[in-house]
């Protein structure tokens, strides 16, 4: 989500393509910078409650009441669940990262999110849930990568690379696991793939929120 804030000096919004990355940002010389990545789908000027969303928990499991969206008459698929990293941080007047600022989110978006009843079964939800499982796994590569890396007063730049490499991977993650599983249709390829993001998921365990 794109958070408006507001400042008396002036306001920078950027929206790229859809499965891009979006900035919205307050810039003043005199004052530390706000900015936050997120999924593209919010760049459309707030369409209402498009950007509602809630971010990745432990102990808590997707159900279909978190689905809200209006199916895709055109699609053939049972469901779709939107999934993304957000991540705000702040830069001082030299332009160096504040570690200690930094928030990043692996967000659900339960309005651009849906599901066609009739066509669900046992596994399909597991199936979402893995999806936002890889989004969390990717929040904590990037919280991780960010402790690590040694920012320069180029840091505006540093950052969306490291964001950009690890929202590529993300993305060809949850490609490659709708392949492989052939949308949750081969149900071996399936539980292989819920212990696989699971395992990593203990490996970065220290990484998360």
């Amino acid at each position: 989500m794109i958070r408006l804030l507001h400042t008396t000096i002036f306001s920078v919004f950027v929206g790229l393509s859809p499965l891009g990355e979006n900035v919205f940002a307050v810039n003043s010389p005199d004052q530390n910078t706000e900015v936050e990545t997120g999924p593209s789908e919010e760049y459309v000027f707030r369409t209402i409650n498009k950007n509602v969303r809630f971010s990745w928990e432990p102990n808590k499991r997707l159900s279909w009441s978190d689905f809200r969206g209006v199916p895709d008459r055109y699609s053939n698929f049972a469901a779709t669940s939107n999934t993304g990293i957000s991540h705000t941080y702040t830069l001082d007047a030299k332009g160096y990262y504040i570690k200690n600022s930094s928030q990043v989110r692996a967000n659900f978006y339960p309005n651009l999110s849906w599901y066609i009843p009739k066509l669900i079964n046992e596994t399909t939800l597991a199936h979402e849930q893995t999806h936002f499982d890889i989004s969390e796994l990717h929040a904590r590569i990037l919280r991780k990568a960010i402790a690590e890396y040694r920012f320069s007063r180029n840091s505006k730049s540093e950052i969306q690379s490291i964001y950009q490499q690890v929202e590529e991977a993300r993305k060809a993650m949850q490609a490659d696991f709708d392949r492989e599983t052939k949308h949750s249709v081969d149900r071996q390829k399936e539980i292989a793939w819920e212990a696989h993001v699971a395992q990593l998921l203990y490996k970065y365990r220290f990484w998360a929120n």
